[in-house]
């Protein structure tokens, strides 16, 4: 589908349609343990990044995937931006039927030792295809929504293995920033952290060459480029990101520290 065909608002067969195409681009068959998907395949900024264990379609994430990804560390606090909200959506798909590259989002919550935090709640908000954001008159994308949208928004809350997973889109570009996506983690109501999560610059290339990101243009701003990002595989908010089909992966741990 061309953007002459649709717009940034088209819906697909709604949302869980989208979602089902995440988790079924994301993998191939596997084993019951969450063990890498057979036929998966990766991409070379995945092998740059770390690679991450691809679950079965369906398959709840575990501590097993995310086992690969470093050494537990203290994740750096990055500005929340002008465009966060709490929409009060518990929700893992966020898509609302908006188009883009199928994305599964997976966040593992732990201490500085590595320990789970569970009950954590995982807040995610990230621009569209055309680098507008939700709810905010932005100045940004195709349409620029406004107040009273939510799309690309919402909240899981961990499990016992801090884990929480979205179904989402790859986000676009706006101007002056690298593709990311933010996160705020919240215990007992109170922010833990504030950061923001950023794409292997080789494989946002390729995506960003796929319609309907072509249509936006070339984005100006490279990860090394970007004045909020600093160095993210070194500060561990880089994702690792595996490919299977038409989605992408990508898996992040984030240290905090629950007495803050």
């Amino acid at each position: 589908m061309t953007p002459a065909d649709t717009s940034r608002r088209t819906f697909l067969a709604g949302g869980a349609a989208l979602f089902g195409a995440v988790l079924a681009g994301c993998a191939g068959s596997s084993d019951d343990d969450g063990g890498e998907a057979s036929g998966a395949t990766t991409t070379s900024t995945t092998e740059a990044a770390g690679t991450a264990t691809t679950a079965a379609a369906g398959a709840t994430l575990t501590a097993a995937d995310f086992a690969s990804l470093g050494t537990c560390k203290l994740t750096p606090e990055q500005t929340e931006g002008p465009f966060y909200i709490d929409v009060g959506l518990d929700r893992r798909d966020i898509t609302e039927g908006l188009e883009g590259h199928p994305l599964r989002l997976g966040v593992r919550v732990v201490d500085a030792d590595c320990n789970a935090v569970p009950g954590a709640v995982v807040d995610v908000w990230h621009a569209d295809t055309t680098g507008d954001y939700s709810a905010f008159t932005d100045g940004s994308g195709g349409d620029d929504a406004g107040e009273g949208t939510t799309f690309l928004r919402g909240s899981q809350v961990a499990d016992a293995d801090g884990i929480v997973e979205f179904g989402t889109v790859y986000p676009g570009w706006y101007p002056g920033r690298a593709v990311h996506i933010h996160t705020k983690v919240r215990l007992d109501d109170a922010a833990v952290l504030t950061t923001q999560l950023y794409f292997p610059d080789d494989l946002t290339d390729e995506v960003q060459a796929e319609d309907p990101y072509a249509a936006h243009g070339t984005r100006d701003t490279r990860n090394e480029d970007d004045s909020i990002a600093g160095d993210p595989a070194a500060n561990g908010n880089l994702l690792t990101t595996s490919a299977a089909g038409t989605g992408t992966l990508g898996l992040v741990v984030l240290g905090v520290d629950p007495e803050s």
